[in-house]
């Protein structure tokens, strides 16, 4: 009996060992599992890391969007009454030429430094409307586009005494003299500004030596006194770029004009006749925006100090 009972014991004793056996190996396994799954895990970041740091941002297009039938393309090699305003002042001298970039014709503005180690002035770049739309239809602007590019000529020195090449700030506004006289209602409120300011721009690009945008704004932007008016012929676009520190060249393309009912308006035709044609009603019109820039600055230096 006793030994009966004494084998049934060591039965049960050699199960339990198996048992437990059994468990170890089981949790073994599991833990080798569990610990590999996080290593691959690792590496596939490890590579993904490793791409996001070696790429490279590529430069904007200066293709920035579809170009309409009745833009100034500028490949008729006419400036269409461009020219700088030379008013003096804060205003930098420009050397203006069509010039082929990569096969696509553009306007360019090339700003002159007043002395060699001084920073540039502000660009004053005029387009005389009444020249380019008819003085029949310029009180029916209501939308205007241009797109801009720009490239550096020089590089742009940080504050850390390091340098790089890149176009920095792109400050400025699209402006402009809309009308000769101002206009009031009979209880005296002005419903005709004769200068206005449409639209400030602030582009930036602190990565590479080349950037393109497209800017636009409607017309009046802000205020309905700030309509062109119809039917004047020192109606006026100013482009302007507030002064820089290093040289960049910006280039002008695909200036469109659109009415109040967004249709595309057709340009007059260029050409050296036309623009011939135009010089006398240019230096009218240069005279007067001239002037109404000058007491668009007085009266407004928040917008000149933009021009950092």
């Amino acid at each position: 009996m006793k030994m009966k009972k004494a084998l049934a014991m060591l039965s049960a004793l050699a199960m339990l060992g198996a048992l437990v056996s059994c468990g170890k190996d089981t949790a073994d396994s599991s833990s080798v599992a569990e610990t590999t799954a996080p290593e691959t895990s690792a590496v596939e970041t490890s590579e993904e890391s490793s791409e996001e740091e070696s790429s490279v941002s590529d430069p904007l297009p200066r293709d920035v969007g579809p170009v309409d039938a009745n833009a100034i393309t500028f490949d008729d090699d006419d400036m269409h009454t461009g020219h700088q305003m030379g008013g003096g002042g804060d205003e930098c001298d420009v050397e203006l030429s069509i010039v082929d970039l990569d096969g696509d014709k553009k306007l360019k503005v090339h700003a002159l430094r007043a002395e060699p180690d001084a920073d540039f002035g502000v660009v004053k770049l005029v387009f005389n409307l009444p020249e380019m739309l008819g003085v029949e239809n310029v009180g029916n602007i209501g939308h205007i586009s241009v797109d801009f590019t720009c490239i550096a000529n020089e590089t742009w020195k940080n504050d850390d005494g390091s340098e790089s090449l890149v176009v920095g700030n792109f400050l400025g506004a699209l402006a402009g003299n809309i009308a000769s006289e101002q206009g009031k209602d009979e209880e005296g409120n002005v419903i005709q500004n004769t200068w206005a300011n449409h639209y400030e721009f602030a582009y930036q690009d602190w990565e590479h030596e080349e950037g393109s945008w497209r800017c636009e704004t409607d017309i009046p932007a802000l205020l309905p006194a700030n309509g062109y008016a119809a039917n004047d012929e020192g109606t006026t676009l100013v482009i302007m770029r507030w002064g820089q520190a290093n040289d960049v060249d910006f280039y002008i393309d695909n200036l469109t004009f659109y009415d109040k009912d967004g249709n595309s308006m057709p340009v007059l035709a260029g050409g050296a006749g036309a623009a011939e044609g135009a010089e006398e009603g240019a230096e009218e019109a240069t005279e007067e925006t001239t002037e109404a820039a000058e007491s668009s600055e007085t009266e407004a230096p928040a917008e000149t100090s933009a021009e950092a």
